[in-house]
């Protein structure tokens, strides 16, 4: 079977433009690539039939025939071979589509398609370079000092988007020494900053500086609670209680210390107890990988026994860009590694993270390979009543810190430096960093908020040159026309503004009886949990606690976030509706809402994905390990698993979470801040064109003469468009 792509790559081959492409390259994602490329001969028919199939074309503006596959077919080959798409990406997809359609065919082919080498960092830095080069220009171009300092502020945002690379692993899973390599320093572990149990932020800075930040007193409070459920736990913080005065360090607002780096050795050493009273560290230094606007967080092992630093671990993960997960690869995959995994494949928003095996020289590259294969296929056994294809979401390295490290220290070779995997590392990272959904979401937005400047400012210059030339026509009274023309939009802010608060005060938020799905997930926890210790029993089967808790990460988690994610998409759904009407109806104020409305999106759906209480989720696990552990006859189990899980769903409240969240208040008071911008700029442009009317009545020959100047300006200003909308 030959597939359509296989056919007209042939047949087009010595006619192909590599530059014909989508005016949007990032308008599909991954999968939808790989379901074009997947449409052959055989089941054409059968993909027209389907509504997903018909959608990614309405995306494109095309039709769904024969031809408009071929060609979109090539495009996605000329944007693979241009590193717009990723080859391993593609070839994952493929792979999970095989289950529906035989992809063999394409699969060969894109394996030996050779590819365009791309630096996707220097791309990134290229594009914002180029629209910073455009802010200048327009900086220049200006009429007034408010849309001038709007563009300043707008340079130095983007100047400082950050990205934040997670870092997570056992104890002595390698973080300190894999991090040391990256660095080209050893930075962390050493005697003057020594490994430590706590959260570390390592950000960029231009002198080693240390701030740390204890724990406050509602913080420790549950610390303290949690510990009533975990003896290992209770037992640390007594013998704490009696070699620490801890009201010293545990406040009501939390207590914060700038220290020297040499000076951190004596508060967050893993040996020292002090530490445990820490919530995190912040670390700043002048590191070459760090300039990159990278951030990195080293997190405490997963084991913790302080289960609030896992907890605070998991909030830190959500907000980070990237995640590495580190596995000693002699050591293999543990069930902490097991457990940590699924979870992220399971309620991760990133769509793909890294393993790395550490110490990967202590092993051939056989046994690594069987590692790696061991460990998918774990993952796939736990994952086979959900969903094992997420497995594919999960990328592999393999490392050695030590040859990397004696390399800098001019102890290896460059054949060792290379064997190291670090710098393989490296170009991964960036290239991940700087072609993922952030990139994407940061020049999106920037180019918006240019283009809403731009024409701002050119609409300015065309209005004045419209004033001047029927000022030389002798038709002055067309100008004060022009003017309370001008003056009637305020009419239609005003009313905007009226409509938008009406529309606003009749808004609940939508919740989705939630309170009652909640109540149901707690029902089906507990009649999965008995139906296993029921099943153990009738085959005399010992109880596994691991299992046990897999039950209950998964069931609760994938309850919740389902319930989350119907709230976020009804939420979404019906505040894109609000701002689609409001556009269509005051179409003055489009370009206005459309700026910084995708920044605000994303806003809402980290802070509904966010919004999980994983505090009252560990010590319901707690709860459960114990009642499991207590041996007791399936009745009296079901009693208590029905006391702690009933208690544990009313603690995690997601309607008053939900409510704290105040989706639509966040959106009113988006509009508004649109609305207040709109009117500022507005009135910049009545005073500057009153000021040319002013002028042209007492006959200033100098704004007479500013004529072919303008001119000039709007010429150019309509090619900084042009190189704004062709810009990547």
């Amino acid at each position: 079977m030959q597939t359509f792509l296989e056919k007209i790559w042939q047949d087009n081959l010595q006619f192909l433009d590599f530059n014909a492409n989508f005016e949007d390259k990032n308008i599909l994602d991954v999968s939808e690539f790989a379901i074009i490329l997947s449409t052959n001969s055989n089941n054409y028919e059968r993909y027209f039939l389907l509504n997903e199939f018909k959608d990614i074309f309405k995306k494109l503006n095309l039709r769904v025939d024969i031809f408009n596959i071929q060609q979109v077919q090539l495009c996605c080959i000329n944007l693979l071979k241009s590193g717009f798409i990723d080859k391993n990406d593609l070839l994952k997809a493929l792979k999970i589509l095989e289950k529906i359609s035989d992809t063999s065919l394409v699969i060969t082919f894109i394996e030996n398609i050779k590819l365009e080498e791309i630096d996707k960092q220097a791309l990134f830095k290229a594009n914002f370079k180029e629209l910073d080069a455009i802010n200048l220009e327009l900086q220049n171009l200006s009429l007034n000092h408010d849309a001038k300092q709007r563009l300043q502020n707008s340079l130095q945002k983007f100047k400082d988007l950050e990205f934040n690379i997670a870092i997570t692993g056992v104890m002595n899973a390698g973080k300190s020494s894999l991090l040391n390599a990256l660095l080209k320093e050893d930075f962390l572990g050493t005697s003057n900053i020594p490994e430590t149990a706590n959260l570390t932020v390592l950000r960029y800075g231009n002198e080693n500086k240390a701030k740390i930040y204890f724990w406050n007193q509602k913080e420790w409070e549950n610390i303290l609670k949690s510990s009533q459920y975990n003896k290992e736990l209770q037992k640390f913080v007594d013998e704490l209680s009696q070699d620490i005065n801890i009201k010293d360090y545990i406040k009501d607002g939390g207590l914060t210390q700038e220290i020297e780096t040499k000076d951190l050795k004596n508060f967050s050493s893993a040996k020292n107890k002090l530490s445990a009273l820490i919530k995190k560290i912040e670390l700043k230094s002048k590191l070459d990988f760090l300039q990159n606007n990278i951030c990195i967080v080293d997190t405490p092992g997963l084991d913790d026994v302080v289960v609030q630093r896992e907890i605070l671990t998991k909030e830190y993960i959500k907000e980070s860009d990237f995640l590495i997960h580190l596995m000693n690869a002699s050591q293999s995959l543990t069930q902490k590694d097991l457990e940590f995994l699924i979870n992220c494949l399971l309620n991760s928003r990133l769509s793909k993270f890294l393993v790395v095996l550490t110490k990967a020289d202590l092993l051939s590259e056989s046994d690594l390979k069987e590692v790696i294969n061991y460990t998918k296929q774990s993952l796939r056994q736990n994952l086979k009543d959900l969903d094992e294809n997420l497995v594919e979401n999960i990328d592999f390295l393999c490392v050695s810190s030590k040859k990397a490290s004696d390399f800098y220290r001019g102890l290896e070779n460059e054949e060792a430096f290379k064997q190291s995997g670090i710098k393989e590392l490296e170009t991964y990272l960036f290239n991940e960093l700087y072609s993922g959904q952030k990139s994407k979401i940061a020049l999106n937005a920037y180019k918006k908020e240019l283009m809403l400047e731009l024409n701002k400012l050119l609409d300015e210059y065309e209005m004045q040159n419209k004033l001047i030339k029927e000022s030389k026509e002798g038709i002055n009274i067309k100008n004060k026309q022009l003017l309370l023309e001008f003056k009637e939009e305020q009419k239609e802010l005003t009313k905007a503004k009226e409509e938008i608060n009406a529309t606003f005060l009749k808004l609940d938020n939508i919740e989705n009886g939630i309170e009652n799905l909640v109540l149901l997930l707690a029902k089906k926890l507990k009649e999965r949990l008995i139906d296993e210790l029921k099943y153990l029993k009738s085959k005399s089967l010992k109880a596994n606690l691991n299992r046990i808790l897999s039950i209950v990460d998964i069931t609760t988690k994938d309850g919740i976030n389902d319930i989350l994610r119907d709230v976020k998409f009804e939420n979404l759904k019906r505040i894109s509706e609000l701002k689609q009407s409001l556009s269509l109806k005051y179409e003055f104020l489009q370009d206005d809402f459309d700026s910084g409305f995708d920044e605000f999106k994303e806003g809402i759906s980290r802070a509904i994905e966010n919004i999980f209480d994983n505090e009252n989720f560990s010590i319901l696990r707690m709860q459960i390990s114990n009642i499991v552990q207590e041996k007791a006859d399936i009745f009296t189990m079901e009693v208590k698993f029905d006391e702690c899980i009933n208690e544990s769903f009313k603690n995690f409240n997601l309607k008053k979470l939900l409510e704290n969240l105040n989706i639509n208040q966040n959106f009113y008071e988006f509009l508004n801040k649109k609305l207040s911008q709109y009117e500022i700029s507005q009135k910049e442009k009545l005073h500057n064109l009153s000021a040319v009317i002013s002028s042209l009545e007492s006959e200033n020959s100098k704004t007479l003469n500013s004529y072919d100047e303008n001119l000039e300006k709007i010429s150019r200003l309509t090619q900084l468009k042009e190189d704004l909308l062709n810009a990547n």
